[in-house]
């Protein structure tokens, strides 16, 4: 999925101009230095696709750019300093001055917590938090927190009804189809509320908020104008570009099940959870890695 977007200039192209937009909030001084980091990778990754549809090459395109680009192996490396305190400060506290106005309760499972960061803000402004993933990769500020590793996706090990608040950021997508309903029902049974926060694509037209952020943003209109492929191609790329290359997990399962708002509300209904509110965000400000997300508020309905 990842080659084949690659293969298409039009996503290549949005993508390279979102991620340059993120990027320009935080490097304001060395815009030069991002502009030829972001030239050199985009460039890589879509001529290793020049020919057709082709992992091995991709794989190859990737590493490069990791090792020589991005200097992953070098935590000196400006970039990777900067992207250290974007995912351990400013991030978390962007997320946590949204999240504290949508959760419901005290006690909040970060499902897919990743670093840890967001539980430990979280619990800094009074909420019990419980953590779980399929990988550990937290810090050693998350470390005290509570902490189930899952096997799978669908192994949460958190007793029933022991949660008000599951939290669910960016995780859905990287889940298999055939695991979802699980996953979904699971966390209905730890919590009564679901609090969802998802890349998606081809905005119904008469959602509410629509008109108002097409006009506040100019990266959201230009999302919107484009195929509905296309659309759904940008997903991946931001995703892919967002994980394995500027955090450097390439590792991370990414199967790319992104959805609509419709397709959500569809799934979370047929599994036990009413979408109380639906909170589009689009390509928001003060994200290094803009996308457009959507808030999906939800209550189990027995």
């Amino acid at each position: 999925m990842i080659c084949t977007a690659l293969g298409s200039q039009q996503a290549v192209d949005f993508v390279h101009t979102a991620v340059r937009t993120g990027y320009a909030e935080y490097f304001r001084t060395a815009m030069e230095r991002v502009d030829g980091m972001l030239d050199e990778s985009f460039g890589k990754l879509a001529l290793s696709q020049s020919g057709g549809a082709n992992p091995g090459k991709l794989l190859e395109a990737t590493s490069f750019i990791l090792k020589n680009t991005f200097n992953k192996g070098d935590t000196s490396f400006w970039f990777n300093q900067a992207y250290h305190e974007y995912k351990t400060h400013i991030k978390p506290e962007t997320d946590f001055q949204q999240l504290k106005q949508l959760i419901s309760g005290r006690r909040v499972l970060d499902y897919g917590c990743g670093s840890g960061y967001l539980a430990v803000r979280l619990e800094r402004g009074g909420f019990d938090v419980f953590t779980t993933d399929v990988l550990d990769y937290r810090y050693e500020e998350a470390k005290h927190l509570p902490f189930i590793r899952m096997s799978s996706p669908r192994d949460v090990q958190y007793p029933d009804n022991s949660v008000d608040t599951a939290l669910v950021q960016a995780v859905l997508h990287h889940i298999e189809p055939n695991d979802l309903p699980v996953v979904i029902q699971r966390l209905g049974k730890i919590a009564k509320h679901l609090l969802i926060k998802e890349d998606t694509y081809d905005l119904p037209p008469d959602l509410d908020g629509r008109d108002r952020l097409l006009a506040a943003q100019p990266l959201l209109r230009a999302f919107v104008g484009l195929p509905r492929d296309a659309q759904f191609q940008v997903l991946i790329l931001i995703d892919f570009f967002a994980n394995a290359i500027a955090q450097g997990i390439p590792e991370m399962n990414m199967p790319f099940e992104f959805k609509t708002i419709d397709e959500w509300r569809q799934i979370l209904t047929s599994n036990g959870f009413s979408v109380n509110r639906t909170q589009v965000l689009g390509f928001e400000a003060g994200r290094m890695h803009k996308s457009c997300h959507v808030w999906l508020l939800c209550e189990r309905m027995a």
